[in-house]
C-alpha cells in the first residue's frame, strides 16, 4: 500500500469520525423527542468542490439527499456560501425529501480558503399545514404541506438571523421545539466545522485534497467492480404502491429495469405511475437515493459514502411521475411510503440478477403515526412523531428480525416512558405480531403493534402500506401478513385506512399493527 493509500484511510475514517460528532451533537442539543430520542437526522461532510465525502450511519434514505444537496443549493443561490453564513432551506426540489427534513449547511473556511463544508438533515416535528406533524393526507399540492423555505441565511457572522428563526416558529404549532432543534442543526454544523478544519490542519491543505481524490477514485473502481462481477444482464421488476381515488382502492405501479454492462448499472423506471393529486409523490432525488441505497446494501455495504457512488450509475426516471414529480405536487409521504417502494422493486430486480443472495420483501413502510393538538392538563399543542419497525424479509440461511426498521429507514423506537412524560398519551400495549412472519425455510420477521389511549382531543394521520398487498416472499417463500390501524371510539371499533388523516377524541383508543416480512424458501414439512 502506498503512502498515499494510507493517508487517504486515515482522512476517510478522520471525515467519518466528523460526521459522527455532528450527530452527537446534534443529539444532545435537540429539544424534540424525534430528533434526540428517535434520532431522525443526517449528518455529512464535503469537499470544497461540494462533493459528498463521508456521511455517518444515520437515516439511509437521506445518503443520496445530502449527497448532492450543496451542489444544489449553490446553484439555487447564484453563488457560494459566504464564509460565516449558514443556510437553511426544506424545499423538497434541492433536498429532495418531505417539508419536515430541513437541510442546514455551513461552509467550511480556514485563512480564507474554503476547506469545504458540513451539513445535517433533520426531521422537524411540525412546520404548519393541514394537521400536526405537516404530514396530513388529503393534499393537492405541496403549499398545502407546511412551510417551504428556498435556501435563507440562518446564521451569520456567528449571529442568528432572528427574522428565519421567527419564520419558523411562526409557521409551527409547536413554536420553541422547532427553533430549539433549529439551533441545534447550527450547533451540530459549528461542531463539525471546527473537527474539519482540525483534521485538514493535521494533514494539511494539499494532502488532504489529495486524499479525498484517492477515496473518490477508489469508491468509484469499487462499484466498478461489483457490478462488472454480475456481467452484462438485465432484469427488472414491478411492486405497486398503495392509494385510492374517489374512495376506490387504486394500485400504482413502480417498475424498475436493471442492465449492467461493461460494469456501469443503468436504471430505469419507465412504466412508473405518473405523479397524483396525493402526497405519495417522490422528488427525482428521493429516486436516486433509492438506488445508491440498493447498490450498497446488495452489492457491497462496505462501499464508502461519498460521490464516488455516483461515477457508474446512471439513472431514468419519467417526468411527472411518482418517482419523479414536478412542483407543485404534495410529498408528505415521499420518505415514508414511496422510498420503501422504490426499493422493494429495486430489490426484486437485483433478486433476479443475484439469485443466491435474493432477499424477500421487509415490512414495506415506515409506518408512520402522527398525533397532534393541544394537551388539555398543560395548555400546550404537542405534536408527536414516529415510524414503526415491522418484519424485516427472509435472507439467505438467516430469519428477518422481528420488529425493526427495515432499508430507508433506522431511527430508534421511542421509549414508552417518553411517550407518556411529553404526549397526552398512555400505551396500554406494545408487542409483536404473533403469526404474522411469512413462513419459508427462513421465515419473515415479525410486525409490531402499540395500543394508545389518548388523554386529549387529537388529529391522527397515519402512513401505512401493505394493508391490501402483503410482502413478497422468494424462493417459494410465503407472503408477509397485512398492515393495519383500528380505532375504539366511543363504545365503536372501525379500521382506519393505511393513508388518513383523522380527529379523534379523548378517549379514543388506536391499536396499530405493522406488516410481517415476506419468507425465504419453501417451509419445510
Amino acid at each position: 500500500m502506498s503512502d498515499g493509500s494510507i493517508l487517504a484511510e486515515v482522512v476517510r475514517h478522520g471525515l467519518q469520525a466528523v460526521a459522527e460528532e455532528m450527530g452527537a451533537a446534534l443529539i444532545r442539543t435537540a429539544h424534540s423527542v424525534n430528533i434526540r430520542d428517535r434520532r431522525d437526522f443526517s449528518c455529512g461532510v464535503f469537499d470544497e468542490k461540494a462533493r459528498l465525502v463521508a456521511q455517518a450511519e444515520h437515516i439511509p434514505v437521506h445518503l443520496g439527499l445530502l449527497a448532492g444537496v450543496v451542489g444544489r443549493v449553490v446553484e439555487d443561490l447564484g453563488a457560494d456560501v459566504s464564509a460565516g453564513t449558514m443556510i437553511v432551506t426544506n424545499d423538497p426540489w434541492l433536498t429532495g425529501s418531505h417539508l419536515p427534513d430541513v437541510v442546514v449547511i455551513a461552509p467550511v473556511d480556514h485563512e480564507g480558503v474554503r476547506l469545504g463544508y458540513v451539513a445535517n438533515m433533520a426531521h422537524q416535528v411540525d412546520l404548519g399545514g393541514m394537521a400536526p406533524g405537516s404530514l396530513a393526507l388529503g393534499t393537492t399540492e405541496v403549499m398545502q404541506e407546511g412551510l417551504r423555505v428556498p435556501p435563507t441565511v440562518l446564521m451569520r457572522g456567528g449571529t442568528v438571523e432572528r427574522s428565519t428563526l421567527r419564520l419558523f416558529e411562526l409557521a409551527s404549532r409547536t413554536p420553541d421545539v422547532v427553533a430549539g432543534d433549529l439551533l441545534a442543526q447550527a450547533a451540530a454544523n459549528e461542531r463539525g466545522a471546527a473537527r474539519l478544519a482540525e483534521l485538514v490542519s493535521r494533514t494539511g491543505h494539499d494532502r488532504f485534497s489529495e486524499a479525498i481524490e484517492t477515496l473518490v477514485a477508489a469508491t468509484e473502481r469499487r462499484v466498478e467492480a461489483e457490478l462488472l462481477k454480475l456481467g452484462d444482464c438485465q432484469s427488472a421488476f414491478e411492486d405497486v404502491l398503495e392509494w385510492s381515488e374517489q374512495g376506490r382502492p387504486v394500485d400504482l405501479s413502480i417498475r424498475a429495469s436493471v442492465r449492467v454492462s461493461n460494469g456501469r448499472l443503468t436504471v430505469d423506471f419507465t412504466g412508473t405511475a405518473g405523479q397524483v393529486a396525493g402526497p405519495v409523490n417522490a422528488p427525482r432525488f428521493l429516486t436516486t437515493s433509492c438506488v445508491l441505497y440498493a447498490v450498497k446494501a446488495l452489492l457491497d455495504p462496505e462501499i464508502a459514502s461519498n460521490d464516488g457512488l455516483f461515477a457508474q450509475i446512471d439513472v431514468v426516471t419519467p417526468e411527472r411521475s411518482i418517482v419523479d414529480a414536478a412542483a407543485p405536487a404534495p410529498v408528505a409521504l415521499c420518505t415514508s411510503i414511496t422510498s420503501q417502494r422504490i426499493t422493494d422493486a429495486l430489490i426484486g430486480a437485483f433478486n433476479v440478477l443475484s439469485p443466491e443472495r435474493a432477499i424477500a420483501a421487509s415490512t414495506g413502510s415506515m409506518n408512520a403515526l402522527i398525533m397532534g393538538g393541544r394537551d388539555e392538563s398543560t395548555g400546550r399543542a404537542y405534536s408527536y412523531v414516529e415510524t414503526y419497525g415491522g418484519g424485516q424479509g427472509g435472507l439467505p440461511g438467516m430469519n428477518g428480525a422481528d420488529g425493526v426498521h427495515c432499508h430507508m429507514t433506522n431511527t430508534a423506537n421511542s421509549p414508552v416512558e417518553f411517550i407518556e412524560r411529553e404526549y397526552p398519551l398512555t400505551v396500554l400495549n406494545y408487542a409483536l405480531v404473533e403469526n404474522s412472519g411469512g413462513a419459508g425455510e427462513f421465515a419473515g420477521g415479525r410486525g409490531l403493534t402499540r395500543t394508545i389511549r389518548l388523554e386529549s382531543d387529537a388529529v391522527v394521520t397515519v402512513h401505512l402500506d401493505r394493508t391490501r398487498h402483503r410482502p413478497w416472499g422468494v424462493h417459494g417463500g410465503e407472503a408477509g401478513g397485512h398492515s393495519r390501524l383500528v380505532v375504539e371510539e366511543d363504545g365503536k371499533t372501525r379500521k382506519l385506512a393505511g393513508k388518513s388523516t383523522t380527529s379523534l377524541k379523548k378517549g379514543a383508543v388506536l391499536t396499530i399493527a405493522t406488516a410481517g416480512g415476506g419468507g425465504w424458501g419453501k417451509a419445510k414439512a
